[in-house]
């Protein structure tokens, strides 16, 4: 699903008012409305008929949408205070013709004061303060952050909050969080998902995501989304994945399902190994050869019974050795446990030049660091030679030595930025892992959970990538499904083992499990 910022939503509240004829005004209602209906579902949940809810309103066209919220509650019978973040502030039309609506129908709208929080029994919170049009280079006002702490003891004794579009302190365009930013236990937001609730941090402050397309038509968003002069953030779903199954034809032998080359391993990290090659094969390949140390390759032989071997001893016949091999290959991964062999440069530089998709993680990617101009080069010019543009998959230390000029504050920047760079796909690992490709298209996860932050977990996903790849997925949806399915499949192992238990071999166990839960395995019948 293509997500949106500020000026994807602009461009379609401007593109429905010319389609329809009608005022901005009509969207805000319907948006309150959606609110609403978030609002008694809350209420059902705890079967009670209604909740005191305390509105919050801003300055902006957020404070609008709290406005015809409040009077549309406030219609239902159910207890509502409204509170301005400032009464003598200028509202824009839209807003202002519901901030009177309120006013004229006997309410009161002062600032808010910290009695006001002491709700009578557990209720509702609505966020109106900050909406799409937040910039968190300004953070937010005083007045606002003591709003935010009020909120935090409120939310502490049970109270729920519910953000209006998004959580007021967070950039839409980028998930970037000011300080003090609200919590919110729900967030109701409108026609489609914004960038900031599926990028981190901003994510983590949504709670609960409820979408709704106030009425506005699907095809009407698209059509505006697809005449934006700006590269496409996509929310990465199960929809989204499930036609990209790789086929397997029932008559099919094992070379039809590609081959793959996976270098690493050393006698500090020889599991790394392990777990990648289980990945690859369990991605549906149908064969796999380890690149590695000759005195690690027995151990290999009961961790991966599965894989050929190639073992990596001199590197005077590294060339003569790998070269064949890649010819038979699709696809090659170079990095999980490889640490720092004498031969890693040549390794490295001989992937680069000659394999057909190939994926570079953990040890490869210090190295290339470390030699940056000898590297860049070689990976920007693959596309030219006829090869696929490289994967680069670094957690947020790796991706800091590889560019330690580049920001990563705004994860989505810093990814299309080293892509750019690079001529690379880049799978910025992380809460919300991020992929960039180098004309800045983006792609967001949001499965998985802190089960993954441990070692092994980059593995897996190093050897998922590189099987789907090898299946002829193209570069962004092997790199998407890998991540997709790698958080999915966690989840998975965390309903199992709990999140503090798991371990990445536990992910290994599930990522059948995640494939059929979108749709890429068919149950026998």
């Amino acid at each position: 699903m293509r997500l949106i910022g500020t000026a994807g939503q602009r461009a379609i509240d401007a593109a429905w008012q010319r389609q329809t004829g009608l005022p901005l005004i009509q969207l805000m209602e319907a948006a309150a409305h959606a609110v609403v209906r978030l609002c008694r579902q809350l209420a059902d949940a705890q079967n009670q008929k209604t909740l005191p809810v305390l509105v919050l309103c801003g300055r902006g066209q957020n404070g609008g949408d709290a406005f015809a919220s409040a009077r549309l509650l406030a219609a239902l019978g159910w207890p509502v205070a409204c509170r301005q973040l400032d009464p003598d502030a200028t509202l824009p039309p839209e807003a202002e013709a519901n901030r009177q609506a309120w006013l004229k129908l006997g309410h009161e709208a002062g600032a808010p004061i910290e009695a006001d929080f002491e709700l009578e029994r557990p209720g509702l919170i609505l966020d109106g303060l900050f909406g799409t049009g937040f910039q968190t280079a300004r953070g937010l006002p005083d007045q606002a952050r003591a709003l935010s702490r009020n909120i935090a003891r409120a939310r502490a004794r049970g109270h729920l909050v519910v953000a209006i579009d998004i959580p007021s302190g967070v950039d839409a365009d980028s998930g970037c969080a000011a300080e003090q930013a609200i919590q919110a236990d729900w967030t109701v937001s409108f026609i489609r998902p914004k960038i900031g609730l599926c990028a981190a941090p901003g994510h983590f402050l949504a709670g609960q995501i409820v979408i709704d397309p106030i009425g506005v038509d699907a095809a009407l968003t698209d059509r505006v989304l697809d005449g934006l002069l700006v590269p496409p953030v996509i929310w990465l779903t199960g929809d989204l994945l499930r036609p990209w199954c790789p086929a397997r034809p029932p008559d099919a032998h094992k070379g039809l399902f590609g081959k793959v080359l996976l270098a690493g391993g050393s006698l500090q990290m020889p599991g790394a190994l392990a777990l990648a090659g289980e990945a690859a094969g369990r991605s549906g390949i149908g064969l796999l050869q380890l690149a590695l140390p000759v005195a690690i390759a027995p151990a290999l032989v009961s961790a991966c019974p599965e894989a050929l071997q190639l073992p990596l001893e001199r590197q005077e016949d590294l060339a003569q050795v790998v070269l064949p091999i890649l010819e038979n290959v699709q696809a090659a991964a170079i990095g999980p446990g490889i640490g720092r062999p004498a031969w890693l440069g040549q390794l490295l530089e001989l992937l680069i030049r000659h394999s057909r998709r190939l994926v570079i993680d953990a040890d490869a990617l210090n190295e290339i660091s470390r030699e940056p101009e000898r590297y860049q080069p070689l990976l920007r010019a693959r596309t030219e030679h006829g090869l696929e543009a490289a994967v680069l998959t670094p957690h947020p230390g790796e991706f800091r030595r590889l560019a330690p000029d580049i920001d990563q504050t705004d994860r989505l920047a810093a990814a299309r930025t080293l892509a750019a760079r690079t001529g690379c796909l880049v799978v910025l690992k992380g809460a919300c892992t991020v992929i960039a490709d180098p004309g800045g298209a983006c792609w967001l996860n949001t499965t998985g959970q802190d089960g993954l932050a441990r070692g092994g977990s980059g593995d897996v996903l190093t050897g998922l990538l590189a099987g789907f790849l090898a299946q002829g997925l193209p570069g962004w949806q092997a790199a998407g499904a890998a991540v997709y399915l790698h958080g999915l499949a966690a989840d998975l192992a965390a309903r199992d083992k709990g999140r503090r238990a798991m371990l990445p071999r536990d992910v290994l166990t599930k990522l059948g499990s995640a494939m059929r839960r979108i749709g890429w395995e068919v149950e026998d019948v």
